[in-house]
Order: C-alpha cells, then sequence, then structure tokens
C-alpha cells in the first residue's frame, strides 16, 4: 500500500452507519387487501365525484332488480338485508357522500316498494318501521366505519411508502458518502505530496491548488450529507464538555479558510469568556456552516461578524454580514433541507443550514434568522450554558 493510500485511509477515518437494522425489507411480510382499487383508478374516480354518485345510483338499480326478482322467494324483510350487502360493497370503492345517497335511496325504496302496503310511503306494522329505522341507522354505520377503515388503509399505504423511500434515501446517501470519502482523502493526499515535493512549475502549482479546493469543497459536500443523514436516523448523540471558545472559532475560520478566500472575517468574543460547556465537534460545524453560508451569498469583500457572549445562562453565537439579506418570504423555511433561495448561488447542497439547526436542537439550543437594520443577515444559535469554571491564575 502506498503512502498516499494509506494516508487517505487514515483520512477517511470511520464512519458511522446510518443504515438502519431492517434495511432489507421482507415484501412478503403484507398481504394485499380483499377488494383493491388500483391508484390510478381511484384517483381517477376521486377526480369525477359525479361518476362516484352514478356509480351508487347504479349499484341502487342492480340490487332493487335482484331484490324484485328474488321477493317472492324471500320475502320483503330479507330483501333488506341484500341492500346492506349492497351499501356495505359500494362503501369499499366510494366516498363517504355516495354511499350515503345511496342508503336513502335504499331505506326509503325498501320502505315504498317493499314494505307493506306496497308502493306508498305508509308503513304501518310497528316491526317495519323499526326495522326501516334500524336498517338505515345500521346502514349508516357501517359506510362509515368501511370508509374509515379504508381512509386508514390508505394512509398506512402512504406512510409505508414514505417510510420506504426515507430507509431507501438513506441506505443510499450512506453508500455514496463512504465511497466517496476514500477517493477524495486520496486526491487531497497526493495533490499534497505534490506540492511537498517542491519541484513544480507555476502552473503545476495553480494545479494543485485548485485539485486541493476542489478536494475540500467536494469533502464538505460529503461531509454535509452524512452529517445529513446521521441527523434523518436520530444517530446524534452529543458529548457536552468545557470547551475553549477562542480555540473553537480559530479552528472553525481555519476549516473554511478556502471557501471564505475573499471575505473578512471579524471576531468579537465577550471580555473573560474561556470556557463553555458544549459538544465541540457539532459547534465547531455549526459555525463553519454560518460562515461559509455568509460568504457564499454575499459580495466578495463583504465583512462577515462572527460574535459570541453569555446572556444568563445561555450561550449566544452570532455570524452576521451586510450582504443582500434573506428573502421575507422564505424565513421560514431557511432552515429546511435543501431549500435553497430563488437567487442563490450555483453550488452548494442547501443541507449547511437544516444541519445548523439539527446539531443546535440536539444540544438542547435553538435557532432563529433574521434581516438586520441597514441590510444583511443574522444568525443567532443560543446553547444551554453553564456556569464556567474559574481558572487559576497564571503566575507571572
Amino acid at each position: 500500500m502506498s503512502s498516499v493510500q494509506a494516508q487517505a485511509r487514515q483520512n477517511a477515518g470511520p464512519l458511522p452507519d446510518v443504515t438502519p437494522a431492517d434495511a432489507v425489507a421482507d415484501p412478503r411480510r403484507e398481504t394485499a387487501p380483499l377488494f383493491h382499487v388500483s391508484g390510478r383508478a381511484r384517483n381517477w374516480l376521486l377526480a369525477h365525484p359525479f361518476l362516484q354518485y352514478a356509480l351508487a345510483f347504479i349499484g341502487f338499480l342492480v340490487s332493487s332488480l335482484l331484490n324484485l326478482s328474488l321477493l317472492n322467494f324471500i320475502g320483503y324483510q330479507s330483501v333488506a338485508l341484500i341492500y346492506l350487502l349492497a351499501i356495505v360493497v359500494l362503501a369499499l370503492f366510494l366516498n363517504r357522500g355516495p354511499v350515503l345517497f345511496a342508503t336513502a335511496l335504499t331505506a326509503f325504496w325498501w320502505g315504498f316498494a317493499f314494505a307493506p302496503p306496497q308502493y306508498s310511503f305508509h308503513i304501518t306494522g310497528s316491526y317495519d318501521k323499526m326495522m326501516l329505522v334500524t336498517y338505515f341507522a345500521v346502514a349508516l354505520t357501517i359506510s362509515q366505519l368501511t370508509s374509515r377503515l379504508r381512509a386508514h388503509r390508505e394512509a398506512v399505504a402512504k406512510t409505508r411508502l414514505i417510510a420506504e423511500s426515507e430507509r431507501l434515501g438513506r441506505t443510499l446517501l450512506n453508500s455514496v458518502s463512504h465511497e466517496f470519502r476514500t477517493p477524495i482523502s486520496t486526491i487531497t493526499a497526493a495533490a499534497s505530496e505534490l506540492r511537498a515535493s517542491g519541484s513544480l512549475t507555476p502552473v503545476q502549482q495553480k494545479l494543485t491548488a485548485e485539485i486541493e479546493t476542489a478536494s475540500a469543497r467536494l469533502n464538505r459536500v460529503v461531509q454535509s450529507l452524512l452529517s445529513a443523514a446521521r441527523l434523518r436516523s436520530g444517530q446524534i448523540r452529543p458529548k457536552p464538555d468545557w470547551c475553549d471558545v477562542p480555540e473553537l472559532i480559530r479552528l472553525a475560520l481555519r476549516d473554511v479558510a478556502a471557501l471564505t478566500a475573499g471575505h473578512s472575517i471579524e471576531t468579537r468574543i465577550a471580555p473573560g469568556l474561556h470556557l463553555a460547556k458544549m459538544d465541540f465537534v457539532l459547534t465547531e460545524q455549526i459555525l463553519a456552516n454560518l460562515v461559509v453560508n455568509a460568504a457564499m451569498h454575499t459580495p466578495a469583500g463583504t465583512a462577515v461578524e462572527v460574535s459570541v457572549r453569555i446572556e444568563r445562562r445561555d450561550l449566544i453565537l452570532q455570524v452576521a454580514d451586510r450582504g443582500p439579506g434573506l428573502p421575507a418570504d422564505q424565513l421560514e423555511r431557511i432552515f429546511d433541507p435543501f431549500h435553497r433561495a430563488a437567487n442563490a448561488r450555483p453550488g452548494g447542497t442547501g443541507l449547511g443550514l437544516a444541519i445548523v439547526k439539527g446539531f443546535a436542537e440536539a444540544q438542547g439550543g435553538r435557532v432563529s434568522a433574521e434581516n438586520r437594520a441597514g441590510g444583511g443577515a443574522l444568525f443567532t444559535i443560543i446553547l444551554p450554558a453553564n456556569e464556567s469554571p474559574k481558572l487559576p491564575e497564571e503566575q507571572m
């Protein structure tokens, strides 16, 4: 194994497995319902409500003709059961309105054409009156329950489809990200060794710098995909510890120096603020994502301001700029995954701010975004902070 490959494997490092335990699902677990209407046919019926009422009327006509032919054999009371069966069948396919329409038709037609005296709405027998009321109540209840059962079945199918899509997305995202890490690390290590060889022409040095810049950008994209996958799979487990705030800011800005070239970074740390209890890695990525976001959405030469302070029991981390600001109609969606403003520059995944929100909330914090007075955007991260321990005074 060459030194470049060894360094690449070391840079790639172990990655968290974000594939759920049930990644390989058994399609035989689910059984098809007894009565099933294809999604296309169901959507077509929903798009034509008049057709549903026509089908309900046709069902009433067919069951009425069947009852007229069987009346002399089964009696008028058994006719109501055939009507009830027709209502159940209609409720499996039609919406509630057409089913109620068919229920009313069959109830009144049974009282008019079958219950004695025939062809009259005047029912003399108390038993027949009770039967008519009971039939109407039972038919309404069955149609209601059947409609709810069908709606529940559709909701379960939709939920299962969404869950399966998310599972496949996480599996694909995990596989692609793992496969990208080693080649990117190899490219980065090779470019570093070329630069360290010291025998490059100016053109070669320029090309090597471009390779390193592109590799760093691609590595950041892969890291964002992995972070998003970890958030969606609930694998973020913060490890709060006492962190050196100035050191955290320095490392975060160093990691994104290539992406923020052309912008001046101004930092303001409250006097006496040295230690704060937080997850160092998560908070560092929060700050890095916010600074890169500010640099990407502001013209070259625009200053990016980073400030940290303690207010009561909260650590306030803010990143501000004097760029064009945030679209007012998109402030509520600014932290949504894959959300990109209409005027955003090409490039990027739309995951940076979503990761900021996820990492902050994982630590019990919250995020906000607003436009500054005078122009520009202001992002605020509020993290719970314990009282900083007192450090021993340095001996002179």
